[in-house]
């Protein structure tokens, strides 16, 4: 498949944030892409935390965990490189931000923006396996996910 190719594996978390039907998005400077908040899990963390203490070193604020969503697999190739990730989402509430109120990124490299679901195709919404999900899950779907593009 892609033996050819260095390989890297990442555990993620990931967290939707909504206000109506809006989802905060990240993006680092520069790209033409977004993603959800949060990031890599560390070893001997709890999911929960990891994602908690992202939320906090990307925005300096304190995120409280709603519900699990689910799980989505990731593979993508990159030059020479061929990454594989495993994203946790979760529904989490962040007081004090709301769609007419980005939050201000504690990190040089990131930004924030509120994104409807109309938009994910003009954002480049990634992973995109992930936008229909979101879109179902907008809509009152209360499947838990378990999504992949692996073949």
């Amino acid at each position: 498949m892609h033996s050819e190719k260095e390989k890297k594996f990442h555990v993620r978390v990931r967290a939707v944030v909504r206000d109506g039907d809006h989802i905060l998005a990240v993006k680092t400077k520069g790209a033409d892409y977004c993603f959800l908040p949060g990031g890599h899990h560390e070893f001997g963390e709890s999911l929960q935390g990891a994602l908690l203490r992202e939320i906090k070193e990307e925005m300096g604020l304190e995120g409280e965990i709603r519900q699990y969503l689910g799980v989505v697999e990731n593979g993508w190739a990159n030059g020479d490189v061929y990454h594989a990730e495993i994203n946790h989402v979760f529904e989490v509430a962040i007081p004090r931000i709301d769609v007419k109120t980005n939050p201000i990124s504690a990190e040089e490299k990131l930004e924030f923006l509120w994104v409807k679901l109309d938009d994910f195709e003009q954002q480049d919404f990634r992973p995109i396996v992930m936008r229909p999900l979101i879109a179902k899950w907008l809509q009152g779907d209360k499947t838990i996910w378990c999504e992949s593009n692996f073949e």
